[in-house]
């Protein structure tokens, strides 16, 4: 009897801990002694890695083959990210909305952050009713340009930001953060001071794209985007032809195009203006890489 007694004792001892172990994991999923940061995109995984290096764990909800203007997550995934420290989003597409909300709802202490906080938006490129129906640049409305990530600088504000929210809520690491953060900071700005100098030759000119996934990179190196794409709608034959004919005149550089979207399309744009499509994974976590081959692209003696 006494040894079924210490048994039962022990049992409901083991209880109390698991459940106890299993309440704070709801409340703080660390692992490893690294606390959880939860992104939208793979692009910000950039951010969460080059500043909190070995501190961190990072959850990514959107996959990099991911449409983050179609994209809906599901309830697992939001679960399981509802139990991180914080969230950072861009702040600017669609599916964050649901997504902080039904965080938020079931984790009220997580502490969310934009990082597109502070950076010079671009306005219309995803409105296709304006003239011509190409975007160059900005447009006179229409909604706010989410990719902001295609530019090293904005990258550099985006990993400024993110440096800000990882030291107020883990402030022991603070140096260990900025510390990154300075090395980051000085790695973007070398490589956009190169780009720069070795894309002045091609200032002016006009880049081709499907879907305006390079506003502002094209804005950084004084391009032109010209996006042939219409927002998730097939084109007619004529209304395709009419675009093309535009293209056409304006001589682009080169034509950047996505997996994602249907490779028939990319074929007759190929077709009738002669330019190959270069592949471009704007969901790519590594945006150096994406950014550089953009830049290669139209001036390869860069590399």
């Amino acid at each position: 009897m006494r040894i079924k007694l210490l048994v039962y004792a022990a049992v409901g001892l083991m209880s109390i801990l698991t459940c106890g172990c299993s309440s704070d994991k709801n409340n703080h999923d660390i692992r490893n002694g690294r606390n959880v940061v939860v992104v939208t995109i793979p692009p910000l995984e950039y951010f969460v890695k080059g500043i909190g290096g070995d501190k961190v764990d990072i959850e990514c909800i959107a996959p990099a083959s991911a449409d983050p203007e179609t994209f809906e997550p599901s309830m697992a995934q939001l679960r399981k990210a509802s139990q991180a420290e914080f969230l950072l989003t861009v702040g600017l597409l669609p599916f964050e909305d649901k997504v902080v909300q039904t965080i938020s709802d079931s984790n009220p202490s997580i502490k969310i952050v934009e990082l597109a906080d502070s950076i010079d938006l671009i306005e219309g490129t995803h409105d296709h009713g304006h003239k011509d129906g190409l975007d160059c640049h900005h447009g006179d409305n229409g909604a706010y340009d989410p990719h902001i990530w295609t530019s090293l600088r904005n990258a550099r504000i985006m990993a400024r930001n993110t440096c800000r929210a990882l030291t107020e809520r883990f402030p022991d690491d603070s140096l260990y953060f900025k510390t990154r953060l300075d090395s980051l900071d000085h790695r973007l700005d070398s490589i956009d001071r190169r780009l720069s100098s070795q894309l002045e030759s091609v200032k002016g000119k006009a880049i081709l794209v499907w879907h305006p996934s390079l506003s502002y990179f094209a804005r950084d190196y004084g391009l032109r985007q010209l996006a042939v794409g219409q927002e998730h709608k097939e084109f007619s034959i004529t209304g395709l032809q009419a675009r093309l004919d535009h293209v056409i005149e304006e001589r682009p550089l080169a034509f950047f195009y996505q997996r994602e979207y249907d490779n028939r399309q990319s074929l007759t744009i190929t077709r009738e203006t002669g330019l190959e499509p270069v592949i471009i994974t704007p969901l790519s976590p590594d945006i150096e890489e994406a950014v550089c081959k953009a830049a290669y692209t139209l001036v390869p003696s860069a590399k």
